[in-house]
């Protein structure tokens, strides 16, 4: 759920859809910047395009080396964000947007335009360098973004009123004063980045294996990535290497049933984990 700062410049002036899209597949990647299994319908469903839609963005994301893609079953893929790995210690150094928070998940949000979006951004990066406000001049600040955003004043203006809901704005002495809103732009509560990312993994291989499933047994299944991992962890194993595992049980249950059942995978994971 992080975008790398240096990746921010690859999203100036995408199409609504690209930016929706790319957003889509940024919240559940992992930390090496993979999703896994995207299928048409999961981004259709979240993001309210239609399926055509989705092909033209999935491609032109990739013709603009934001992200790379390889087909998986016959209508999901395995997709890469490029420049977007946190998988080695210093990168949390280089500095990031956070999406788990509970704005980016909000309709005011998601209305913005892809140009309003990637602003936003912008600020949020430029108000945290600077400990929470970013003051420029009026001149140097429509200098700056009318050239990198390729727009006229007037639509710089109209961009700064949309946000005026998530950042406080305010001119002295010609001078842009800059804030983004703390309660605006606070933590997501209810679930964690990895919890969402292992239910997601989980409803993927669910998907794939015909398998209907509650939300518990969903969230039960899931946890057993991170109830097993400290103990791989400790054997040199990755946690890719325990998610083939679960990966296989739930194929196994899939071919036993058409219900996930979390303690008939979690035995079968066990069995493989223990040997």
């Amino acid at each position: 759920m992080r975008i790398k700062y240096s990746l921010l410049p690859k999203l100036r002036n995408l199409t609504n859809k690209e930016m929706d899209f790319f957003l889509c597949i940024a919240k559940v990647q992992d930390i090496s910047g993979n999703i896994y299994g995207v299928h048409y319908k999961y981004i259709c469903k979240k993001t309210g395009m239609c399926k055509q839609s989705f092909y033209n963005s999935l491609r032109s994301l990739s013709e603009k080396g934001i992200i790379t893609y390889e087909k998986k079953t016959e209508s999901d893929y395995d997709i890469v964000i490029l420049r977007n790995d946190f998988s080695y210690p210093e990168s949390f150094k280089e500095g990031y947007v956070n999406l788990h928070r509970q704005v980016f998940h909000q309709k005011k949000f998601q209305k913005l335009k892809a140009n309003e979006k990637y602003l936003l951004m912008e600020l949020l990066k430029r108000t945290h360098e600077n400990r929470s406000s970013y003051q420029v001049g009026v001149h140097n600040f429509y200098k700056i973004f009318r050239e990198m955003l390729c727009v006229t004043s007037r639509v710089l203006r109209y961009y700064i009123h949309s946000l005026k809901e998530f950042f406080s704005i305010g001119i002295k002495d010609k001078k842009y004063y800059m804030t983004y809103r703390h309660s605006v732009f606070s933590p997501m509560q209810k679930q964690g980045v990895e919890e969402q990312e292992f239910e997601y993994f989980v409803a993927t291989e669910c998907r794939r294996n015909r398998l209907q499933s509650t939300q518990q047994e969903l969230a039960d299944t899931a946890n057993l990535l991170k109830q097993y991992r400290p103990m791989l962890k400790e054997e040199g194993k990755s946690l890719n290497a325990l998610k083939r595992m679960l990966a296989s049980a739930i194929r196994i249950n899939g071919e036993n049933g058409n219900l996930l059942n979390c303690r008939y995978v979690h035995k079968i994971l066990k069995q493989s984990i223990i040997g």
